[in-house]
Formats: structure tokens, C-alpha cells, sequence
């Protein structure tokens, strides 16, 4: 009997231990995976970071119009391009603006000199004769 009993016991005791080794295995697996998971987002998450830098860097390096970076004005100061500008400043880039737009064809020679001229309405007759020679002479250029 007491053989039985070992026998028996010593079954448990090989169940017991099997359930155990499953129930670990698959624990185990679940854990595997999930670290897999949170590795993978992450190493995604480092590549994009990097991709991100890389583009940046190339835009800054070969002067991408479209990047917001500090700019010197022409007394050799740093400013952001982003920030408020001053009354004059406001008009000059939009007298750029319109330059640009007539220069890449999105307005017409009418349009532009209509447009101009409303944007010196508000300046000074000096400032004004000025600009007129800067915006004729910059036009000849492009053309």
C-alpha cells in the first residue's frame, strides 16, 4: 500500500509539475510577445524620431524656403522668422509675397500693380517713389 500511495503521490506530484510548466510556458510566450510588441513600437518610434532629425538637418543645410529658422536681418541680428514684425517689415513681405506670386504666374502684371499700389497707399510719397524703383528694377530682373 505504501507503494500505492507513492505511486500515486509521485503522479500528482508529475501533473502538478506539468500543469506548472504549461501554464509558465505560456506565460512566458504571452510576455515574449508583448515585449516584442512594445520593442518594435519603440524601434519604430527611435527610426522616425531619426528620419525626422535627418530631414530637418538636410532642409536647414540646403536652405528649404519652407523651414522656420532664425534669419539675420541686414544690420546682421538674429531674429525668427516666425515672430511679429514691425509695420514696415509687414509691408515689405507682403510686397515680397505679391513679387513672388507675380513672378511664379499666380497673379497677373494687373492684379500685381493693382495690389501694389493699394500696399503704398499707406506710406510716405519718398517711401513710396522708392519702392516703386525697387519693384520696377527687381521686375526687369525676373523677367
Amino acid at each position: 500500500m505504501a507503494l500505492k500511495k507513492a505511486l500515486y503521490y509521485g503522479a500528482i506530484a508529475i501533473a502538478i509539475l506539468i500543469g506548472v510548466s504549461v501554464v509558465v510556458s505560456v506565460v512566458s510566450a504571452i510576455v515574449s510577445l508583448a515585449w516584442a510588441i512594445v520593442s518594435g513600437i519603440v524601434s519604430l518610434a527611435v527610426f522616425v524620431g531619426v528620419v525626422y532629425v535627418l530631414y530637418k538637418t538636410g532642409a536647414w543645410l540646403f536652405g528649404d524656403d519652407d523651414a522656420d529658422y532664425s534669419v539675420s536681418d541686414s544690420l546682421g541680428r538674429s531674429r525668427s522668422s516666425s515672430t511679429s514684425a514691425s509695420a514696415g517689415d509687414t509691408s515689405e513681405s507682403r510686397q515680397d509675397r505679391l513679387r513672388r506670386q507675380y513672378v511664379e504666374g499666380q497673379i497677373s502684371e494687373a492684379e500685381f500693380e493693382r495690389r501694389i499700389a493699394s500696399e503704398l497707399e499707406t506710406e510716405e510719397p519718398d517711401d513710396i517713389d522708392r519702392q516703386l524703383d525697387d519693384i520696377n528694377r527687381e521686375l526687369e530682373r525676373d523677367r
